[in-house]
């Protein structure tokens, strides 16, 4: 079974579903199991807050169905305290949450998914976890 962590940035395309998301769901390996940190949800949330309330790049029925999508979404979660320490470590080059997200898929042995290229290019991006993303929009 191949673990995979799955970012804000990646959830949030996946759960609504654009030609994006479709696409890096589909670089999900079949035997995934799939893993997010507590705030993912919390981050997702946001993402579809601000594209359907302040952007309006999405319907609010979209949206409707997103959140659906997204408190459906069979996810393992982990507690982000344990996390704490090696996120910390990171300070310098990465957000507080991204890189909750690295010291999780550190943690598990997972490779990470995410759509967020800044994030994989950080200098303190470890080398011994994978990225399944797309290319650069």
């Amino acid at each position: 079974m191949t673990r995979v962590v799955i970012d804000a940035s990646a959830g949030a395309e996946i759960v609504t579903a654009t030609a994006r998301g479709r696409a890096l769901a589909r670089v999900l390996p079949s035997d995934a199991e799939l893993w997010v940190p507590e705030h993912f949800y919390v981050e997702v949330l946001g993402v579809l807050r601000h594209q359907s309330v302040i952007a309006r790049t999405i319907s609010p029925d979209r949206a409707e169905l997103a959140v659906d999508r997204l408190r459906r979404w069979h996810l393992r979660q982990a507690a982000v305290a344990p996390l704490v320490l090696a996120a910390w470590s990171r300070r310098h080059n990465m957000s507080a949450a991204d890189a909750v997200y690295v010291a999780l898929a550190e943690q598990v042995g997972a490779a990470l998914l995410t759509d967020d290229h800044r994030l994989t290019g950080a200098p303190t991006f470890p080398m011994n976890v994978a990225v399944l993303q797309l290319p650069l929009r």
